[in-house]
């Protein structure tokens, strides 16, 4: 149900407003909202702060996906290295995963703010981290470039300096494109005081070196530019061989420190949960700032306005008693115009299906009924009629509700497993109805018994697609009704009544006329009940329109009565959309079918001395294949699901577009706050 809302409106002292905030954080009871604008006050603005925040959350996240990349360089480092002299050696450290939620108290919570220092010092360091394997990175291909550049003239025996000018003589080594090797041997052929040969293996480019008498110098240079050459320095005192190796030196040792800074790193790991802790304390702070944005202030006092449930008025006047003398508050009811915040309290059975809700849209306090207990039983039943297959049944539900109670998952997380077992629970029902275990035969047996309708046979099929269409119109039946409800509660008693109970009585006679034609053949006064009843809702439907209106606007009026009632064609084509359970329940038989037929062929290709083999190939095709079939067949139960309660049922009653209550200080991420610890 919704619960009914007030609203605290406090006025303080500057000083209590830290206090305050955290007495209102333990309370987890109220929603901090803008407060209206207030003569001669002001508005804080803490942008700055929140900037500062918003940076040092992102700087955190960074921290948690470094983390993770290094984890997996480690890995990676130590499955390279593992036969080598020097393998890599990781050890991975167990700590909470940064996904999971952690539970603690609110003591815990407020202490990682005095290490924030700390923890900010570790993400820096990481951050360094980050930046010297950048530079690492960089200067390794950097190094490659140049080991391949010496690789070229690795021919050469000598030093680079031993092949310098002389007195008389110019000497140039470095290379060119490969298509300019026949221009350089003609030039060397052409000019007697000018010697080239050419080395090495020809690639995209030739390495080359020139000897030319100092008259050629410049005659030399200029054909080498225009041939695109690429000089080398003759500076270092090494051999091409010798530089290779001090450059592969300078490799390894990068390499080495590139693990080092990886063990660096993962040491950090130790504080991922204090790292989890703190960005949920800064998300708190923002928080606490951008309230502090909304307030009406002067220099000394201040004004708050916050949403909170009624039922918790009581315990949430003790709380600010409690805390100081020097605030004057009071409590009252949403006001005409205010934006009022809903908070919907249901069974633990009904409480998963409001994340479907939510989904869609939030009920809005003013205007919607909670739909969560009626839409929640239609969601169970169609589910398990959308899968139906009862041995699939049994492991969604052992399945789901199984890992939600070995998972233990903070409150308001994880309930996508409580619908999914209490969905295995319906397709449990269906399934023993329709016959269905792993698509297996189940004749002779026990479970036959408990058998109502094997959509495979016979007529079964229709009779279950009519019982998909049943099922549609006793939906849509229930959503009119929570709209003429809904109508009734907003004191519009004329409009349910027009709107909805004239369709009430056309589908009233339209019921009792097909019970005279299938049923009561020969009571002929039966049918024609049904006709004086479904022309009468009809009539009374066209005459709403006329509702209201005066003169010639009555006769426009009695016309537009006409198209109300063209709605129901829009019924019609709503009712079909219900074929969806056939259709869906239909498919995953037929699927399950298949499956073990393939199994039966395989089978079939042994003799029988050896068809211990064909079970043994068997296995996989069964698991791979049923597997497949209850994923697929979950996920679409799932989404059809949905989309009944979104479009058929929820689009006749439900208006949505409310918010959810969100207690100050509870938009965490990563811990949730147990006041009671």
């Amino acid at each position: 149900m919704i619960v009914e809302m007030k609203k605290l409106v406090l006025i303080g002292h500057r000083r209590n407003r830290e206090r305050l905030f955290e007495a209102l954080h333990k309370t987890k009871s109220v929603e901090i909202c803008k407060t209206r604008d207030i003569e001669d006050t002001s508005r804080l603005d803490n942008s700055a702060s929140t900037e500062k925040l918003n940076l040092n959350i992102s700087r955190i996240r960074f921290a948690f996906d470094f983390l993770k990349e290094q984890k997996r360089a480690a890995l990676a480092l130590a499955k390279k290295t593992a036969k080598s002299e020097t393998p890599y050696l990781f050890t991975d450290l167990k700590t909470p995963s940064v996904s999971s939620i952690a539970t603690i108290g609110y003591d815990e919570f407020e202490a990682v703010g005095s290490r924030e220092v700390e923890l900010m010092a570790h993400v820096e360091n990481l951050e360094e981290i980050a930046s010297r394997e950048k530079e690492i990175s960089a200067l390794k291909t950097k190094i490659r470039d140049e080991i391949l550049l010496h690789e070229q003239y690795a021919s050469l025996k000598m030093p680079y300096d031993f092949y310098k000018d002389t007195q008389k003589t110019t000497v140039v080594i470095g290379s060119v494109p490969s298509q300019k090797i026949a221009e350089l041997d003609r030039f060397s052929q052409e000019n007697e005081l000018i010697f080239i040969r050419t080395f090495g293996e020809c690639a995209k480019t030739q390495p080359f070196i020139a000897i030319a008498h100092v008259n050629e110098k410049d005659n030399l240079i200029a054909f080498l530019q225009s041939a695109d050459y690429t000089p080398i320095s003759c500076e270092s005192d090494k051999s091409p061989k010798q530089a290779i190796q001090d450059l592969q030196e300078q490799i390894a040792a990068l390499d080495e420190e590139y693990c080092e800074l990886i063990t660096r790193a993962l040491v950090k790991q130790m504080f991922v949960a204090d790292f989890k802790t703190l960005y949920d304390y800064y998300l708190v702070r923002i928080a606490t700032y951008t309230a502090l944005d909304g307030f009406a202030a002067t220099n000394e006092c201040f004004v708050l306005e916050a949403w909170y449930p009624a039922e918790f008025e009581k315990s949430l006047q003790e709380t600010l008693d409690s805390t100081s003398d020097a605030f004057l508050y009071e409590f009252r009811d949403p006001e005409d115009g205010e934006i009022v915040p809903t908070y919907v309290r249901n069974s633990k059975i009904v409480e998963p299906y409001q994340d479907v809700t939510n989904m869609y849209s939030v009920p809005n306090y003013r205007k919607d009924l909670d739909p969560n207990p009626v839409m929640s039983f239609f969601y169970f039943l169609f589910f398990g009629m959308m899968v139906a297959d009862a041995a699939y049944g049994i492991l969604l539900a052992i399945g789901g509700l199984a890992a939600y109670f070995i998972k233990k998952p903070v409150p308001g997380k994880g309930r996508l497993l409580l619908i999914v077992g209490m969905g295995g629970i319906s397709t449990i029902i269906w399934g023993v109805i329709f016959g269905g275990w792993f698509g297996l035969a189940i004749d002779g047996t026990f479970l036959e018994k408990l058998q109502l309708l094997n959509p495979l046979e016979g007529n079964s099929p229709i009779i279950m697609l009519g019982i998909s269409f049943g099922l549609g119109f006793l939906h849509i039946l229930v959503g009119m009704f929570l709209n003429a409800v809904n109508m009734i509660k907003r004191g519009k008693v004329m409009d349910a009544l027009c709107e909805v109970g004239t369709w009430y009585l056309i589908f009233a006679g339209i019921i009792v006329l097909v019970v005279g034609l299938l049923f009561a053949k020969n009571a002929a006064w039966v049918k024609y009940i049904g006709i004086a009843v479904t022309a009468l809702g009809a009539f009374l439907l066209v005459l709403t329109g006329i509702r209201g209106k005066k003169g010639k606007k009555k006769i426009l009026g009695f016309f537009g009565g006409f198209g109300k009632l063209y709605d129901g064609v829009n019924i019609i084509s709503d009712i079909l959309s219900y074929a969806r359970l056939f259709g869906l329940g239909l498919s995953g038989s037929v699927v399950a079918l298949v499956v073990n037929q393939i199994c039966q062929v395989v089978i079939g290709f042994f003799p029988a001395g050896v068809a211990a083999i064909g079970y043994i190939l068997c296995v996989p095709i069964f698991l791979v294949g049923h597997i497949f079939n209850i994923a697929i067949s979950t996920l679409g139960a799932y989404v059809h699901n949905c989309r009944l309660q979104y479009i058929e049922f929820y689009g006749k009653f439900y208006e949505g577009g409310g918010h959810v209550f969100m207690p100050y200080g509870t938009n965490t991420k990563y811990t949730y706050l147990d006041v009671r610890r």
